[in-house]
C-alpha cells in the first residue's frame, strides 16, 4: 500500500511541478501580462491552497483520506486541461485558485493517509521524498515538452499525470486498515523492534454522533509556526537567489539543483533518524540550519559563500517537514490527523506569502542582504518554540528496521 501512495504523491506533485516554469512564461506570453501578474497569479493559488486547507482536512477526516486525494487529483487535472482553451486572464486566475484548492486537498489526503501508517515517522519521510522528486523533476520535462511542442504538451501531460494519480488512489483505503495502522504515530512501545497500537484508534470516517471532526487543530500550531519560520528560508532562495546569483554574474539552475539535491539526500540517507529521533530536536537543528544559510546568504556575497549557503539550507529543509508533521499528529486518533495536517501544512502558503512580500520590500530599501539577513533571523527564532527540550520526552517512533 505504501508504494501506491508514494507513486500517488510523485505522480500528484509531478503536475504540479509541470505548471512551475510554464505558468510565469504563459503569463507574460500568450496572455500579454507583464511579470508582476505572475505574482498575481502565485498568490491567488497560495491564498485559495490555505483557505482550502480547513476544508481539505475535514474531507480527509470524515469522508477519508481517499476522498480529499482523488478530488483533489482531478481537479488538478481538470485545471490544467482547462488551460488549453483560456485566452483571457480572469479565467487563467480562477483556474489558478481551483489549482490551489486541488493542491489542498490532495496533499492533505496523501499526508494524512502517510500519519497512519504503522510506521508514521518513516512514511512521511518517504511521503516527503515523492512529493520533492515530483516537485524537482517536473520543472525539467516541462520544459523539454515546451521545446518540442509547446505549452499544449504541458498542460496536456499535467492533466495526464494528475488523472493517473486520482485513479490509483481509487485503489487505496480511506485510512489504513487496522493491521497496518497505528492510531498513535510515533507511540513508544515495550519492544524495540514493534510498535503497539493504541486503544483510541478510529476510522477516518466516524459514526454519526462522534466528535465532529476539526476545522483546524491546536495541537498542530506549535509545529505550524515553527515550519512558517522554516519557510522564510526556503523563500530567500526560492524568490531572490535569482537576483542574487545575477548580481554575482551566474544563473540559478545548478544551485537549484544542489539545493534540491542536498534536500533530498538527507531525506534518504537520514530516513531512520527522522523516523526515530524525537522531532523536536530535528525542528531546532532544521530550523538553526536554514536560518545559518539564510544569513550566510547576507554576510558572505559571492559565489562560495553562496554554495555553503544553499548547501546548509537545503539540509535544514531537508529535516523540516518530517519532524514538523510527525509533531502535529503525535498522539492523535485517526480521525483528528487530517484536521492536524491541514492546519500545518497551511502554514507553508502563509510563510510563503508574508515572507514575499516582507523580504520583497526589505530589498527594495536594503538591498538583497537585508532580505537574507531577516529571513535567517526569523527561522532561527522559530527553534526558540521549541526549547528547551525535555530530555526525559521520547516522541521519536522505535526504530524501523523494516526493508525498504
Amino acid at each position: 500500500m505504501i508504494g501506491r501512495l508514494l507513486v500517488c504523491a510523485a505522480g500528484a506533485f509531478l503536475s504540479i511541478g509541470l505548471l512551475i516554469p510554464a505558468v510565469p512564461r504563459y503569463v507574460t506570453g500568450p496572455l500579454g501580462q507583464q511579470a508582476g501578474m505572475v505574482g498575481v497569479s502565485l498568490t491567488v493559488t497560495a491564498v485559495a491552497g490555505v483557505l482550502a486547507r480547513p476544508l481539505a482536512g475535514r474531507v480527509a477526516d470524515r469522508a477519508g483520506r481517499r476522498t480529499a486525494l482523488c478530488a483533489g487529483a482531478l481537479l488538478l487535472s481538470g485545471t490544467s486541461l482547462a488551460l488549453l482553451a483560456v485566452g483571457q486572464l480572469p479565467l487563467f486566475l480562477v483556474l489558478r485558485g481551483v489549482a490551489g484548492i486541488g493542491e489542498a486537498l490532495a496533499y492533505v489526503g496523501l499526508a494524512t493517509l502517510a500519519s497512519d501508517h504503522r510506521r508514521p515517522g518513516a512514511a512521511i519521510n518517504h511521503f516527503s521524498v515523492a512529493i520533492n522528486a515530483g516537485l524537482l523533476t517536473g520543472p525539467v520535462i516541462a520544459e523539454t515538452l515546451y521545446a518540442a511542442s509547446g505549452f499544449a504538451a504541458v498542460w496536456v501531460t499535467a492533466a495526464a499525470v494528475a488523472l493517473g494519480s486520482a485513479a490509483l488512489g481509487l485503489t487505496l483505503p480511506k485510512t489504513m486498515s487496522p493491521d497496518t495502522e497505528s492510531a498513535s504515530p510515533d507511540t513508544e512501545s515495550a519492544s524495540p523492534d514493534t510498535e503497539s497500537a493504541s486503544p483510541d484508534t478510529e476510522s477516518a470516517s466516524p459514526d454519526p454522533g462522534t466528535r465532529r471532526a476539526r476545522l483546524y487543530h491546536t495541537s498542530a500550531l506549535r509545529p505550524g509556526f515553527g515550519y512558517l519560520a522554516s519557510v522564510w528560508g526556503y523563500t530567500a532562495i526560492s524568490a531572490f537567489l535569482p537576483l542574487h546569483l545575477a548580481a554575482l554574474g551566474g544563473s540559478g539552475g545548478l544551485h537549484f539543483l544542489v539545493y534540491g539535491g542536498v534536500l533530498v539526500a538527507i531525506r534518504l540517507a537520514g530516513y531512520r533518524l527522522l523516523a526515530t529521533a524525537a522531532p523536536t530536536r530535528l525542528a531546532v537543528t532544521s530550523l538553526l540550519l536554514t536560518g545559518t544559510g539564510s544569513i550566510l546568504l547576507a554576510a558572505w556575497s559571492s559565489p562560495a559563500g553562496t554554495w555553503c549557503a544553499i548547501a546548509l539550507i537545503g539540509a535544514g529543509q531537508g529535516l523540516g517537514l518530517p519532524s514538523f508533521l510527525r509533531m502535529a499528529v503525535h498522539g492523535l486518533p485517526a480521525r483528528e490527523r487530517g484536521s492536524a495536517v491541514a492546519t500545518t501544512t497551511a502554514f507553508f502558503d502563509i510563510g510563503f506569502l508574508t515572507a514575499a512580500l516582507a523580504l520583497g520590500a526589505l530589498a527594495d530599501r536594503f538591498g538583497l542582504a537585508g532580505g537574507f539577513a531577516l529571513a535567517g533571523v526569523v527561522s532561527a527564532a522559530g527553534a526558540l518554540l521549541f526549547l528547551p527540550v525535555r530530555h526525559h520526552e521520547h516522541e521519536g517512533a522505535p526504530l524501523d528496521r523494516s526493508p525498504r
